[in-house]
């Protein structure tokens, strides 16, 4: 292989396991999501567990013999075999032969049942164990509870209203009314009498009720043939094992007794139309015998007397030995022929002419007509008189011995009509089942977990593939040409405090993760950023570093806050302004009063010293002030720049936390007094449309941005290709 081909499969090989790895990295960052549909997915198969309801299945097994030997001998000609037995047994069993007299037999077309409370009425039924029937629940009297009972025998109705639901409401003492499915009111009857409607298009017979006056039940007419088809789609009918002659037959549904009822009455319906096959085939072979019976016995006679006659007129009839053995040979002949003929009368009457079991026979008998004309030919060489008297007695023997073996035939068939038995069984009879099938809680909870497993990993592919927001640095730097200086790294710390800020802790500053956890991952991250500033301000213009955001939401306060903690702890006198004039959050940070601030020393209403408040060693805070009414007024005034030149006097480094450039125009108009503008971006958020949107505003006001900060970098996000951007965290540790 070329070494060009096999670079490129490595290549190939490599990237596949690359995206693999990510795709991987990203699931387990997503962990949360994943966790949340698994946990509603077992809760929701927990839930149907208990309240949905349980699908009960029996079964019962037949067992289909062998077939017996052919009532009149022809299993040989058949040529028949039991390969295909148990499978010709299966298809009866599916047939609407068997299967429509279990619907009709059951009057399974006809579905009536209590009307449970939505959702959670069947749950509490079926917990409901009492002698009577259970109380109304809620004041809702109407539904059924528990120990509700109804059969309906016969039910007709409309073409119309067919597969439609019918209501009816239980009155006192086995009294009923039926209403239509506009809830028209149709009949009204009495338990164990059949009840018409006015028109008689409505017709019902209520065997048997038990319910609260008052509780509604659903009526259903199904058509017959859906019913059928229903129940012949949900018969499980297999062989066990191969050519066993063992065949299981399986039903599944809700009401278990229903179910065994069903499957009983299947199995009992087959086995009386094998038996009633059986019987059928014994009657019509019976009545071709006892048909030919007749026949047979005037041509005996005729022949008898014929012989008689001859006898008496010449004394005596010898024949030679040659001429006996040939006799004897017609008379067997003839006798092969006779049963041929009944033979095939016999499969006539289930066969085709072109069956190859007629074609058999056919063939058979054109064998013994050649061997009848060739025996004529050898009795047409004897005397005149001997050729007579063969002639005689070949009729009396072959009519006599075909009239014996009739007699027999229709004593046999006699015996078999009236007891006839068929050649399947029932082994095993079905029973109700211990158990439900499903929903059991054991598989029910495997099944939920395996399911939320995968819909959680389908809605992070989703999520991913929805989002088309930048999450590799790489490519912020390759479509901008700027430099990322750091990725800052999601903090657990911050979170958890972020949820304890309505607390008081002790000291101003202890709001600041930089002092709170300064070995946090986020601030190690931060303090890489701090030593790339040093460089990047070098070649700028002041010491004035302003902090934006294409939108708000980014963390970009978070960032601000602590650079200028960590800018104030390497020995630089620090000072943090928030010029976010229209939302400003830095005072609630450093638990200070918003007012005087900013908009106070731009409009002179406020003095400096009472502007500036000390929250560390060696770093400063002006708050925003009061919200003006014209914020960007006030930023593009002259007084802002005075006052921009005074604090760049007075203090080492000044931080600037502006707000979102593509809301309001005040981050570009702050931008442009600044030696370092850098964008702060949060992870997985933008897209990169929107990124170059916020390149295009500061552009437009000759603003120039020196590079990005990724802010809130998951874990996950952290490892998948981020080059010279990962981060390490450590924990500091103790003197033993």
């Amino acid at each position: 292989m070329p070494k060009e081909a096999r670079s490129q499969s490595a290549e190939e090989r490599a990237a596949e396991h690359g995206e693999l790895q990510e795709y991987l990295r990203t699931l387990i960052g997503s962990w949360k999501l994943v966790a949340w549909v698994s946990c509603g997915s077992v809760v929701l198969g927990l839930l149907y567990t208990l309240i949905g309801s349980p699908v009960y299945r029996a079964d019962a097994l037949i067992q289909v013999e062998d077939k017996k030997a052919d009532l009149m001998g022809l299993s040989d000609l058949l040529g028949n075999s039991d390969d295909s037995l148990a499978q010709t047994e299966i298809e009866l069993l599916y047939s609407r032969l068997v299967v429509g007299s279990v619907v009709r037999g059951l009057s399974l077309d006809i579905e009536a049942k209590p009307r449970y409370f939505p959702v959670i009425g069947g749950a509490f039924a079926r917990a409901y164990h009492g002698e009577d029937v259970a109380p109304a629940r809620l004041a809702l009297s109407r539904f059924a509870w528990g120990g509700e009972q109804i059969a309906v025998e016969r039910l007709d109705v409309p073409k119309d209203a067919e597969d439609e639901k019918l209501r009816l409401v239980a009155g006192e003492n086995g009294a009923f009314a039926l209403f239509d499915p506009d809830r028209e009111k149709v009949i009204e009857g009495q338990v164990g009498k059949l009840a018409r409607s006015a028109d008689g298009r409505y017709v019902i017979l209520v065997s048997r009720m038990r319910a609260r006056p008052g509780t509604h039940f659903n009526v259903i007419k199904h058509p017959f043939d859906d019913l059928l088809n229903g129940l012949q789609n949900d018969l499980v009918i297999n062989e066990r094992g191969k050519k066993t002659g063992m065949i299981r037959v399986q039903l599944s549904g809700t009401d278990i007794d229903q179910v065994v009822r069903t499957l009983n009455a299947h199995s009992e319906a087959y086995v009386q139309q094998n038996i009633a096959r059986k019987s059928q085939e014994a009657e019509k072979t019976f009545a071709f015998v006892d048909a030919q019976l007749p026949e047979v016995k005037a041509r005996l006679e005729k022949a008898e007397i014929a012989l008689h006659a001859y006898r008496t007129q010449h004394r005596t009839v010898d024949l030679s030995m040659e001429t006996q053995a040939a006799l004897d040979r017609a008379v067997e002949i003839e006798k092969g022929a006779t049963e041929l003929q009944l033979a095939k009368a016999s499969l006539s009457e289930r066969f085709t002419e072109n069956h190859p079991a007629l074609v058999g026979l056919r063939n058979k008998m054109a064998a013994l007509d050649a061997a009848r004309k060739a025996l004529n030919v050898e009795f047409s060489k004897l005397p005149e008189s001997d050729l007579y008297s063969v002639r005689l007695l070949r009729d009396v023997t072959v009519a006599n011995q075909l009239y014996v073996f009739l007699l027999d035939k229709a004593q046999e068939l006699k015996i078999e009509t009236s007891g006839t038995i068929g050649n399947v069984r029932v082994v095993d009879q079905a029973v109700v089942p211990y158990r439900p099938a499903y929903p059991r809680f054991g598989p029910m909870l495997a099944i939920s977990v395996a399911a939320g497993l995968l819909l959680g990993a389908g809605a992070v592919s989703l999520r991913r593939a929805l989002n088309r927001a930048v999450e590799d640095p790489e490519v912020v730097e390759a479509t901008t040409g700027l430099p990322v200086y750091a990725s800052v790294a999601h903090s657990v710390a911050q979170e958890r405090f972020e949820r304890t800020r309505k607390k008081k802790m002790n000291g101003s500053s202890a709001r600041i993760l930089a002092a709170h956890d300064s070995s946090d991952l986020a601030i190690e991250s931060l303090r890489s950023l701090r030593t790339s500033l040093q460089f990047a301000l070098l070649d700028a213009p002041n010491r004035i570093i302003t902090l934006g955001g294409p939108s708000p939401g980014i963390g970009k306060s978070f960032v601000a806050s602590n650079l200028a903690h960590l800018l104030a702890e390497s020995g630089k006198r620090t000072l943090l302004i928030d010029a976010d004039l229209r939302n400003g959050s830095q005072n609630r940070l450093f638990e200070l009063q918003r007012s005087p601030g900013l908009s106070e020393l731009i409009a002179g209403t406020a003095q400096l010293d009472r502007c500036v408040h000390a929250i560390a060693p060696n770093l400063d805070l002006i708050t925003c002030g009061d919200f003006p009414p014209k914020p960007s007024e006030l930023l593009m005034s002259a007084r802002y720049r005075e006052l921009v030149e005074r604090l760049e006097k007075q203090f080492e480094l000044i931080v600037v936390d502006t707000p979102p450039v593509l809301a309001v125009t005040d981050a570009t108009i702050v931008a442009r007094l600044a030696g370092v503008n850098l964008l702060v971006l949060r992870d997985s958020h933008h897209p990169m449309r929107e990124i170059q949107a916020a390149l295009k505003h500061y552009q437009q006001t000759g603003a120039r941005i020196a590079g990005f900060i990724l802010n809130d970098v998951s874990r996950a996000s952290a490892g998948s290709a981020y080059g010279y951007h990962y981060q390490y965290d450590y924990k500091s540790k103790k003197a033993i």
